[in-house]
């Protein structure tokens, strides 16, 4: 048995036992870290499994080492409990932009700078939260573990091959010369991989998604902005006591442009050139921007309100 079947053999066993006993991501890397060491000792194999693996200047969760002390494995976990089993003020666990840009980069780096013969990145979704919200991922696929629970496989090899994942025979989803795939047109991106720029005149995105799984229409650069402003407003993280919000808080006051405030001034005093107030609430939107600033300003409001615009959608 390869240090690559010992990884696959192991969460194959974590699938068909059920994750419901974890609460957290370290719970599952301890209780994967387990089982591999369990058989390694049962079998004998030339193996070692271990925890906080420095590679290039990183830390994997969970590495499997040769004889020799080289790397053979290297994975990466991310784990979101069902939310029945969660409070509101513990669900999602998972920021979704961290893990597409720390989780994923970080497996492909194991691969192309540390040397790694095969690195894994799964993000386990036992209630299904993140599959419903993102069914066409960046990278990797969606593997369905039954009873509700959904695991996003990314597989990275340096080109040898390897038995595919279980529960469901997802291929190497990425090797080490290729780059994620990039959505097409109509497809749903995440806000902050928006591409405002291609093609070079291109049109405003006609939806908007949230984390909560509403959506509202989009009909300008504009609509963006006031889209994102009022689903926050909407949801009660975009207050009286939020305003006013601004492009750049580190500008001295006079010289400061709001995003959204209730008097419709900026901190320099002049009133806002294209005020539109969103319904319901005593605030108002400067909707002034270009499609630049359109996508800029809603990922700052949305980050004021400590919402990740990785968990916003459009298309």
């Amino acid at each position: 048995m390869d240090a690559a079947e010992l990884f696959e053999d192991t969460m194959e066993s974590i699938r068909q036992e059920g994750v419901h006993v974890f609460v957290k991501e370290d719970d599952l890397v301890r209780d994967a870290q387990a089982r591999m060491a369990d058989k390694i000792a049962e079998d004998g194999l030339p193996y070692r499994v271990v925890r906080e693996q420095r590679i290039s200047g990183k830390s994997a969760d969970l590495a499997i080492l040769g004889a020799d002390g080289s790397v053979l494995v290297a994975s990466e976990f991310k784990y979101e409990p069902a939310h029945s089993r969660l409070t509101s003020t513990q669900a999602p666990r998972v920021t979704w932009s961290d893990f597409i840009k720390d989780d994923l980069g970080k497996v492909r780096g194991y691969v192309r700078q540390g040397g790694v013969s095969t690195a894994y990145s799964i993000l386990i979704d036992e209630g299904g939260y993140w599959h419903c919200l993102y069914p066409n991922p960046p990278a990797g696929e969606w593997l369905d573990w039954g009873n509700g629970v959904w695991a996003l496989w990314t597989k990275v090899s340096a080109g040898a091959a390897h038995q595919a994942p279980p529960a469901g025979g997802a291929p190497d989803a990425l090797s080490s010369g290729e780059t994620p795939p990039v959505a097409a047109p109509g497809e749903w991106v995440l806000l902050p991989r928006l591409n405002v720029n291609l093609p070079a005149y291109p049109p405003p995105p006609s939806r908007l998604r949230f984390p909560d799984d509403s959506e509202r229409p989009v009909g300008s650069w504009k609509d963006l902005l006031f889209g994102v402003a009022s689903w926050l407003t909407s949801v009660g993280k975009l207050t009286e006591r939020e305003e006013p919000v601004p492009v750049d808080a580190r500008q001295p006051q006079t010289r400061q442009r709001y995003i959204v405030s209730a008097d419709q001034v900026h901190g320099s005093g002049k009133p806002f050139e294209e005020p539109f107030e969103i319904p319901g609430a005593p605030l108002t939107v400067e909707t002034k921007v270009d499609k630049t600033q359109a996508k800029s300003h809603a990922i700052k409001l949305l980050e004021h309100c400590e919402v990740d615009p990785g968990s916003v959608l459009v298309r």
